[in-house]
């Protein structure tokens, strides 16, 4: 019961801000308001919290649109996207390496909290195992959150109103249509086999990426071709929206923003890189500058391939990217962090 209150709470202070933002016509507009509202209601101490199980079912759902902005022709294009995998290779070792650096000099950090802080994704295991390696762990997840808190309250604002982006809301029904039914049977098969699949196969963020990879399955093999109704993924921006701002309940500001500055500074400079990256690379991979600059960015898988499918760009090549992104990141971080652990140790002997 307490959970539910919590959760109850927390929505209706996200679902006041989604909505505000809506009539605003911001982009994004339900994850955006409801992140705000409830980071700054987490901010002055309010009970906010939402359910475990309530955010995979969304997540799973979001994972299923993602999924479905791949088709046929996608096989084709992937030939193209090797170059776009070189790129994501050598902008996270480059972001990853720099950053390091800018937290030992700059922030202070010492150099287990320096090292996992760095990684450009992965929170929840980033967090896990830089604690249990030794290094501050809530200054670790404030600097993932932060990273994904300000990634998403900026670069939808500079796509749309910056670049001129208008996105793609409209382009699914608010409600579906009856004769989408079959397709729609068809994704929740998916959605299942994914969700469940992933478990069995312990993929990271198994309840996103397994929907999205047999969504992205299905629609390449010509099965369906259909999108799941807006209102769901309202639904869904709107849960990760207000979970993203709960992160923060029980830290105050200013006991916080020197952190916060601190990742203000390195999520720009990873962007940055981003950016170069795909000023001089986008030509010769067939993406937009703009679909590279969201591929190579360091959010998190949700919500940087939600503001790729809030804004139509290149939505099949983002997610792809970033769900090799977190993967590599996951298995490939603290296994090199436990092999430099071991190189040190024999060089002391």
């Amino acid at each position: 019961m307490q959970d539910f209150k919590r959760t109850s709470l927390a929505l209706t202070v996200g679902g006041i801000g989604g909505a505000l933002f809506f009539i605003a016509d911001l982009p994004l507009a339900w994850m955006l308001g409801s992140m705000v509202f409830s980071t700054i209601a987490a901010l002055r101490g309010v009970n906010l919290a939402v359910n475990g199980t309530l955010r995979k079912i969304m997540t799973a759902i979001l994972g299923v649109m993602l999924g479905s902005g791949f088709s046929t022709d996608t096989f084709a294009a992937m030939g193209r996207w090797s170059g776009g995998l070189l790129l994501l290779l050598v902008s996270v070792a480059l972001s990853m390496v720099l950053v390091y650096i800018f937290y030992r000099r700059v922030g202070k950090f010492d150099p287990i909290t320096a090292y996992f802080s760095a990684a450009p994704g992965g929170l929840n295991v980033m967090y896990e195992v830089g604690e249990a390696k030794g290094g501050h762990g809530p200054t670790i997840a404030l600097i993932h959150a932060s990273r994904i808190l300000i990634l998403v309250m900026t670069v939808p604002l500079i796509f749309r109103y910056g670049v001129g982006f208008a996105g793609n809301d409209q382009a699914v029904s608010l409600f579906g249509s009856i004769h989408d039914l079959a397709g729609d049977g068809w994704l929740l098969v998916a959605t299942l086999i994914g969700y469940f699949g992933g478990y069995l196969c312990r993929l990271p963020a198994y309840h996103l990426m397994g929907p999205l990879l047999a969504t992205a399955g299905f629609q390449m093999a010509g099965i369906t071709d259909v999108s799941p109704p807006m209102i769901l993924v309202y639904a869904s921006q709107l849960v990760i929206g207000t979970a993203i701002g709960a992160r923060f309940l029980g830290t105050r500001f200013r006991d916080i923003r020197r952190v916060i500055g601190l990742s203000f500074v390195s999520t720009t400079l990873m962007v940055l890189i981003a950016a170069i990256f795909a000023y001089f690379f986008a030509e010769s991979i067939g993406v937009s500058i703009a679909g590279i600059i969201l591929a190579l960015s360091p959010g998190g898988l949700a919500e940087m391939s939600l503001v790729a499918l809030a804004l139509g760009i290149d939505v099949a090549f983002v997610s792809t990217m970033h769900v090799i992104r977190i993967s590599l990141i996951i298995a490939l971080v603290p296994m090199a962090f436990s092999a430099i652990e071991r190189m040190r140790i024999r060089q002391a002997k």
